[in-house]
């Protein structure tokens, strides 16, 4: 068994009826040629039976300690059964409504008492008129206790090969699967060990915090020689408590389009350019409803800190917070002072060590992000909310730039879902494949009040970056 420490352990405590703690992905696939519904579903579970060896993910479940005295542990199930992890839909019997099947499954909280993922099969997506004749869709969620962005990238390169191939239900596995079932043990063989680590938690909390409070001083004064504003506390509409409906906004931009408006200033990256039309969109809606603050709203970033010989599987993740410039107006001006802001809040990050905040939360004693999240969330009743340092969480996860295949289906399409709690009820996640950089947009009914209008505003935003660098590049040729 293995136990969870850190985030693993803070997202495995904090699942929540209407703010479940899962990621997930949407992948879109034509086949080579079409293949009947249950045929291809067969297929896709044997396919996954094939897989299991790929990720230690796909066959543990997790073991709580009683009484909640220590973090739970991974345990590989005895009662592991396939079948209850791939399950199928027709796009037909939901009106051709993709998004809002989308929605409704990310919203399903999954069985805490099995392996902590699932696959939807979405049959029918040929009927729209986005995708080819015979096209079909797999919903992948996983809980975030599990893994982060990276690493699921890294489990769906093990599930996709460089080349189309035929499927084989005989196919000759890649590795050697030497798993074995475990027993679960006894709750009083656990006591001990729950003993030591909550005697050990407090004193390397004080540890963690004495080496971070020099660095966070000398972070500090770097910060403030620099001109960016300083993040502010306030209210947005976005900081409220979530209800349990989710609402999912798909976008679509041109990938070298994107790469080409960062080219345009120096130290600029892509994500910039992202955060830079976010902020814009940010701002566009927020004067539509009459509730831009005066001072700029932030954004949650998280920062990948797996080193090249980590683990695939589980959380190797920080988190930085940066201004999204929402104050101004201007498109280019904005992108110049998100690029600012976003170095600034990465040299801070730096300063501080990018894992300095990851083993912080590590020695937290048991019990307590659960007792603070909780309160957080009754306090998500209080009139107007409370101010927050951030009002939603944007997240850019590389995907590959050449084509996948699963046995003979091409991947043509792909886009990452994120996680939704009280006090942050947007969430953004920019997924790259094959030359498209595909936006989603989570959020809860109680955050995000018109969908629509929030779509717009983020074309729009797009559409005045683009058209701000075209007009600059002409004038300086």
């Amino acid at each position: 068994m293995q136990q969870l420490d850190g985030l693993d352990a803070f997202f495995a405590l904090n699942e929540r009826q209407h703010a479940p703690m899962h990621i997930g992905a949407l992948l879109i696939y034509k086949p080579s040629t079409s293949k009947h519904k249950l045929f291809l579903q067969q297929e896709i579970r044997q396919s996954f039976k094939q897989r299991l060896s790929a990720s230690p993910i796909f066959r543990r479940r997790l073991f709580t300690v009683a009484y909640g005295l220590d973090n739970p542990y991974w345990i590989e199930d005895q009662h592991f059964d396939l079948d209850q992890h791939i399950f199928s839909h027709s796009i037909k019997d939901h009106r051709g409504d993709l998004p809002g099947l989308l929605a409704t499954l990310h919203a399903l909280p999954m069985d805490m008492n099995r392996p902590l993922w699932e696959v939807h099969v979405i049959h029918g997506l040929g009927s729209l008129k986005s995708y080819d004749k015979g096209t079909f869709g797999l919903y992948i969620k996983v809980h975030h206790a599990a893994m982060d962005g990276v690493s699921g990238t890294e489990i769906l390169a093990a599930i996709h090969s460089l080349e189309a191939h035929t499927f084989s239900p005989h196919e000759a596995r890649t590795t050697i699967d030497r798993w074995r079932a475990e027993v679960p043990p006894k709750q009083w063989q656990l006591a001990r060990q729950a003993c030591i680590n909550n005697l050990r938690k407090p004193l390397n909390l004080a540890w963690q915090a004495r080496k971070l409070i020099p660095s966070f001083r000398q972070a500090t004064n770097a910060a403030r020689s620099d001109h960016s504003p300083t993040i502010s506390w306030q209210r947005s509409p976005f900081n409220c408590r979530v209800n349990a409906e989710r609402n999912i906004l798909m976008l679509r931009f041109d990938f070298f389009r994107l790469r080409q408006i960062r080219r345009h200033y120096p130290q600029t990256t892509v994500n910039h350019v992202i955060l830079s039309i976010v902020g814009g969109a940010l701002r566009r809606y927020l004067i539509a409803l009459d509730r831009l603050p005066d001072n700029p709203l932030a954004s949650m970033i998280p920062v990948n800190i797996r080193s090249h010989d980590g683990n695939a599987a589980g959380n190797a993740i920080s988190m930085m917070i940066a201004t999204l410039r929402t104050d101004i107006e201007c498109p280019l001006q904005r992108l110049q002072a998100v690029r600012n802001a976003a170095n600034s809040a990465k040299g801070f990050s730096n300063t501080i060590g990018r894992s300095a905040i990851t083993s912080l939360v590590r020695e937290i004693p048991n019990g307590l992000g659960s007792i603070t999240l909780r309160a957080l969330s009754a306090l998500a009743y209080w009139p107007g909310g409370l101010a927050m340092p951030a009002c939603t969480i944007v997240s850019n996860v590389p995907g590959p730039p050449v084509p996948l295949y699963f046995n003979d289906a091409k991947l043509v399409d792909m886009l990452g879902l994120g996680l939704i709690v009280d006090h942050l009820g947007l969430f953004h996640v920019a997924t790259s494949y094959n030359g498209v950089m595909t936006l989603s947009v989570l959020s809860s009914p109680s955050a995000l009040e018109d969908p629509d209008l929030y779509r717009r505003c983020l074309e729009e935003s797009y559409a005045a970056l683009d058209e701000a660098v075209a007009r600059e590049s002409e004038r300086n040729e």
